[in-house]
C-alpha cells in the first residue's frame, strides 16, 4: 500500500479496516465487558526522544494518558 509517511498510513481507510477486522476477530474471544469497542491510531509513532517511551523503550502511561487524554476521552464519549 502507498503512503507518504506514518501518519498517511494511520489514517488510511484500508489499515483503519485490517485493525478493526483484527480487534473483531479477537474479541469473539473474550466476554463483552472485556472486549475492545473503540480504537484510535495515532499519527505519530511514540518515542524516547519525546519522552513518552523510557530508554529500554517502556510506555510511560502517566505521560502519554495526559498527553493524549482528548484521544482517550473520545474513546469513552
Amino acid at each position: 500500500m502507498p503512503f507518504g509517511n506514518y501518519a498517511s498510513l494511520t489514517r488510511a481507510a484500508e489499515v483503519q479496516e485490517l485493525i478493526q477486522g483484527e480487534i473483531d476477530r479477537v474479541n469473539r474471544k473474550f466476554a463483552r465487558v472485556e472486549q475492545i469497542k473503540k480504537f484510535f491510531l495515532l499519527d505519530t509513532q511514540l518515542s524516547a526522544e519525546d519522552e513518552e517511551l523510557t530508554p529500554t523503550m517502556k510506555l510511560k502511561r502517566e505521560l502519554v494518558q495526559t498527553k493524549y487524554a482528548s484521544q482517550i476521552e473520545a474513546m469513552y464519549r
